[in-house]
């Protein structure tokens, strides 16, 4: 039977059912958020714009976990002497976090651990166990009901199938997701009273959670002088003294996920005025052309630095990102406009 693509009534419904589950669901942890950013990720990565359901494997949705609290298993430094890693359950630390904390010890970030095979996948697989058990099986439950709009539980017991519908409303809807699962993440680590005598009224959390150091992007910026021999990505103009940044050429505001091939060097004045723009269609050309060129590159030198290298992945997330600019007349920047 061919699925239609959802009427603006049913994507209506779908994002109220989504703020529902997020207003009225109730949260003992924040695994619930963090399965909502990955549904929606791995919707963008695997999945199409058609009405078709659409099956993920749990091995992937634990993948996305595991880069989603890699982050969070540092410490939040609050002033000169104290740190906490913040709570991210209600009684005591959500056992993905510990898992993850333990693992930290060993690797000095998720690109060297991938490498070793047995631990990574021993990690992958108990995160796993604890997703299916804990947030897949609650997600969907509002008040002790079961509400299920997104996928059926019956059905996924060896992968999780989305309803028919729901994959082309995760892609159209990513950036409005994240947004709200992001703001509700936090609120819930503010409220957590394991957390919040530290973090009351104290700044910068949304960018300690969620977004990457300032210190492995300019690790990353050494990367890219080599291969960009410090020219600018975007005007082509030699960079000198360290006058560039490193750019999320599909922005950080469409798809606030980091993967090494998605990372360009642009002198600071293109880095300013492209923002949080999409470029036109002939830097994507040319982006994607250089990652076919250097992706060994790439996966050699990025990974080792914390950050995943997937060039089909990032290619999947940009052939997303240009679809939506192009249905929805999103501006897009280019160097002879500004």
């Amino acid at each position: 039977m061919n699925v239609h693509i959802p009427t603006a009534q049913e994507q209506l419904k779908f994002l109220k059912n989504i703020q529902l589950i997020l207003q009225s669901g109730s949260f003992s942890s924040t695994y619930k958020f963090a399965l909502l950013i990955s549904l929606s990720r791995l919707a963008i990565e695997k999945g199409e714009d058609s009405g078709e359901s659409l099956s993920l494997e749990y091995t992937d949705i634990a993948e996305k976990f595991i880069e989603l609290y890699w982050k969070q298993a540092v410490p939040y430094i609050f002033n000169d002497e104290g740190q906490l890693i913040l709570n991210q359950n209600n009684g005591k630390q959500a056992a993905i976090v510990n898992r993850i904390i333990e693992h930290r010890k060993n690797y000095s970030s998720l690109g060297m651990l991938r490498r070793d095979s047995l631990v990574w996948l021993t990690l992958l697989n108990e995160v796993k166990s604890i997703v299916k058990k804990m947030p897949v099986t609650f997600l969907q439950n509002i008040n002790g009901q079961n509400f299920e709009f997104l996928y059926q539980l019956d059905r996924c017991r060896k992968q999780l199938i989305l309803l028919p519908q729901v994959m082309f409303c995760l892609r159209q809807f990513s950036e409005i997701i994240e947004e709200l699962c992001q703001k509700r993440w936090i609120d819930y680590i503010k409220k957590n009273s394991s957390n919040a005598p530290i973090l009351n009224q104290l700044p910068n959390l949304e960018q300690f959670m969620f977004e990457p150091s300032r210190n492995q992007l300019n690790a990353v910026a050494n990367v890219l002088v080599d291969l960009q021999d410090c020219k600018c990505f975007y005007c082509n103009k030699p960079m000198c003294n360290g006058n560039y940044a490193v750019d999320h050429f599909i922005p950080w505001s469409m798809y606030p996920s980091d993967t090494g091939h998605n990372f360009v060097l642009a002198d600071s004045s293109c880095n300013s005025k492209k923002s949080n723009l999409l470029a036109s269609d002939e830097f994507l050309h040319k982006w994607q052309e250089r990652n076919e060129e250097h992706d060994l590159i790439i996966v050699d030198r990025i990974s080792i630095l914390g950050f995943l290298t997937d060039k089909e992945r990032s290619h999947k997330v940009a052939e997303w990102a240009y679809k939506q600019a192009n249905e929805n007349n999103y501006v897009k920047w280019n160097v002879i406009n500004g």
